[in-house]
C-alpha cells in the first residue's frame, strides 16, 4: 500500500489523509481522529472498531456483492435491522445508514440507489469497559 499515492489521489484538500466520503462517516460516529489514514475501507473499519464494534451483515440482509443495490438494501435494513447504523461499501464509495435505512451520511447522494453494494456491515454498541468509556466521553462532549 503506497500511502503517498493515495495522499496525492486524496478527494480532501483541507487533509489530504483522509478522503471525504470516509472522514465524513468516521466523523458522524465519532471516530475521525482515531487513525491517522481514513483512504480504504479497511482504514475506516480500523476507525470505527476503536469506539464501536463493527459486524458483518451481508447474510442477514441477504447481499449478493455487486448484485445487490443500495436502494434493496434499505428495505431490508427497515425491515429486518437491528444495528445501531450500517456502513455500506459500494465501488468507490462509502455511505452510513441508519437503523432504519435511512441516509444518515452519503457525500455523494443520487436520486434512485442503484449502485451496487460490495459490502455491508452493522454497526454496534462494543462489549469492551474501555470503548463505552470512549463513547461516553463523546456523548458528553457533543451533548455538552
Amino acid at each position: 500500500m503506497n500511502r503517498q499515492a493515495f495522499r496525492d489521489g486524496s478527494n480532501n484538500p483541507d487533509n489530504p489523509n483522509k478522503n471525504l466520503c470516509g472522514y465524513a462517516v468516521a466523523r458522524a460516529l465519532g471516530v475521525e481522529e482515531a487513525t491517522r489514514y481514513i483512504h480504504t475501507i479497511s482504514d475506516l473499519q480500523r476507525a470505527i472498531r476503536s469506539m464501536w464494534s463493527l459486524r458483518s451483515v451481508k447474510t442477514k440482509m441477504g447481499v449478493k456483492a455487486g448484485r445487490t443495490t443500495v436502494g434493496a438494501i434499505r428495505k431490508r435494513i427497515a425491515s429486518k435491522g437491528e444495528a445501531l447504523a450500517y456502513l455500506v461499501h459500494v465501488e468507490g464509495h462509502v455511505l452510513l445508514l441508519d437503523k432504519d435505512g435511512t441516509t444518515f451520511v452519503d457525500t455523494a447522494p443520487v436520486q434512485r440507489d442503484r449502485r451496487k453494494v460490495l459490502r455491508v456491515q452493522g454497526v454496534y454498541m462494543s462489549e469492551n469497559d474501555s470503548k463505552f468509556i470512549k463513547m461516553m466521553k463523546l456523548k458528553e462532549e457533543k451533548l455538552g
